[in-house]
């Protein structure tokens, strides 16, 4: 169960308090005051934020517009952490919703809610109801607050909450007037100046009441509550799958209500964290935002985190050039290398940021078909990369790395094709299969061609010597721009007939551009023509042919290294 994951979270929370939480906690855009009813003072501030360079920077000022200090944004933050709701079906005025603060040292609404409010509506239906909280009288909420019934009693206490709510109906208007045309979007939050501890104090009644997620499913077991978790569940009327019916108790699963806290700062944690999944140790988790609640879709349990791999060799097997220069081989001994390269040479730098992510869209960068690789092969690589299983990842290569590839050529990075068919037979090779020897095949084949010898050829030899005839006649096109459509009926071709026939169709097209002398390829012809194997086209054959150092452009004698 999710909440195996609390023991782990528990341990960190133990060291550093809610610092943990807060670390990470911004406010949100909008206008925040200070409400003093003892010297009668009002202070407003402006939080805003911009996005720059793919970060958001944050501006917190006076109404003068002078910066303010960082001393002042702490005070306000924490407090707002400790005055929000857990969502608004949870908030005090249900079911208007309007309000969604959890104290009466505090007030939260949006704007355009509060310019139009009438202020009965914030005395009746939430100062009145956290003055004593009668208007909770099940036998579930009774029990919750009974921790609470000295402190919610006190004289002290009421007499603050009517004092403060006096002070904020005179000012009322006064503070609406002051809003001006500021986003009426954004929220206007009011704070009086008291202590932090009394802000968590208050908090905590409003938690003791609304931390499950419906009261009408806790039950009290030796003098106990057990309720129903809050976070990363639902069950209402809309979800009655989630209900056990076969039980007497409807609900999938029970929580105490300090296990109820303690995932309540878990998932305040988590949804302020940045998109990571190994946020805690021996865990992986997957989550995504909900209206800026954290939503946990999947986690597992990592007992022994080894990130160091059996040293795999990746070789320049297709005896490659960039810039004149023979692509380096290089060694690869830690798992996030790997998850790196293979983002870079098959993903195009588009797979880790967007690790199931169900939002992910067509785009400048995610074309139709690496959209749909991604959705087909992302599980494998998350199994792998951060759970450490490598039982689909190699299925994954193997099946789907020529998919890939051809993506890279109809988008014109003949480079990274290059570079992912390396990546391809060198992972292949590392797990002991037997691969093509390049530059063996390419020194038979030019045997062959040169000396017109028409013994029957291996289907290998086919597949590579069409790969190489296909890339010479689409170099004899010419049209300025050679682009990857000129490929796709031979990327599309899945038999050897189709693979002919349109090697055929293209000799034809382009014939005049070549030499009637040009034994090495009139020979290359002769033998494809000739072949007489059926079935299916070798792709990975096929590909080394295309992509491999073309051997009609070789001088004889020439060493394929130079």
């Amino acid at each position: 169960m999710i909440y195996d994951i609390l023991d782990i979270f528990k341990k960190q929370y133990e060291k550093s308090g809610d610092e943990l939480i807060l670390g990470n906690y911004h406010l949100k855009d909008g206008l925040y005051f200070i409400l003093n009813e003892k010297n009668s003072t009002t202070k407003k501030y402006i939080k805003s934020s911009k996005k720059q360079s793919s970060k958001f920077l944050h501006f917190f000022s006076d109404e003068d517009e002078n910066s303010a200090m960082q001393e002042s944004y702490e005070w306000f933050k924490k407090r707002d952490y400790y005055s929000n709701i857990l969502g608004t079906a949870k908030a005090f005025d249900a079911p208007k919703k309007s309000i969604h603060n959890n104290n009466y040292l505090s007030l939260f609404m949006k704007i355009e809610e509060f310019l139009k409010v009438d202020f009965k509506h914030i005395k009746n239906r939430f100062f009145k109801r956290v003055v004593s909280f009668n208007d909770f009288k099940t036998k579930e909420e009774k029990k919750n607050l009974e921790t609470f019934c000295s402190y919610i009693s006190k004289y002290s206490r009421k007499k603050d909450i009517v004092l403060k709510l006096r002070y904020l109906e005179k000012h009322f208007e006064t503070i609406k007037d002051s809003i001006g045309e500021h986003n009426p979007k954004e929220y206007i939050r009011l704070f009086f100046d008291e202590s932090l501890e009394n802000y968590k104090q208050e908090s905590e009644i409003y938690l003791a009441l609304k931390i499950y997620n419906k009261n009408e499913y806790s039950i009290e077991v030796d003098e106990e509550i057990l309720g129903l978790s809050n976070d990363n569940m639902g069950l209402n009327s809309k979800k009655p799958f989630l209900e056990h019916k076969s039980r007497r108790l409807l609900a999938p699963f029970m929580i105490t209500r300090k296990s109820a806290f303690m995932s309540k700062l878990f998932f305040d944690w988590l949804a302020l964290q940045p998109y990571k999944t190994d946020l805690l140790e021996q865990i992986f988790i997957h989550r995504y935002s909900n209206n800026g609640l954290a939503i946990i879709s999947d986690f597992d349990h990592i007992p022994l985190k080894n990130y160091k791999l059996k040293k795999i060799y990746v070789q320049n097997h297709l005896l490659a050039k960039y810039k004149g220069n023979l692509l380096e081989d290089y060694e690869i001994e830690e798992l996030w290398q790997l998850e790196n390269i293979v983002d870079e040479k098959l993903y195009n730098n588009q797979l880790k940021h967007n690790y199931l992510r169900d939002d992910l869209k067509v785009s400048n960068y995610v074309s139709k078909n690496l959209h749909s690789l991604i959705f087909e092969t992302r599980y494998a690589m998350v199994n792998y990369f951060k759970k450490l299983d490598d039982r689909e990842f190699y299925y994954v290569i193997k099946k789907y790395t020529n998919e890939f590839i051809m993506e890279h050529i109809r988008q014109n990075r003949h480079i990274k094709a290059i570079e992912a068919l390396n990546l391809k037979l060198s992972l292949k090779q590392h797990k002991g299969e037997e691969i093509m020897n390049i530059k063996n095949i390419q020194i038979v084949m030019l045997e062959k061609i040169d000396s017109s010898n028409y013994d029957a050829l291996k289907a290998e030899e086919f597949f590579y010597i069409s790969g190489q005839v296909i890339k010479y006649l689409l170099n004899q096109s010419k049209s300025g721009k050679k682009d990857s459509d000129m490929l796709e009926p031979f990327l599309r071709a899945k038999s050897v007939k189709k693979l002919k026939d349109e090697i055929k169709f293209t000799f034809f097209r382009y014939k005049h551009e070549i030499d009637l002398n040009h034994i090495r390829f009139n020979n290359a012809m002769s033998l494809i023509t000739a072949y007489e194997g059926e079935g299916t086209v070798d792709s990975d054959a096929l590909l080394i042919g295309l992509l491999s150092r073309n051997i009609f452009y070789t001088k004889k004698g020439e060493s394929e290294n130079e």
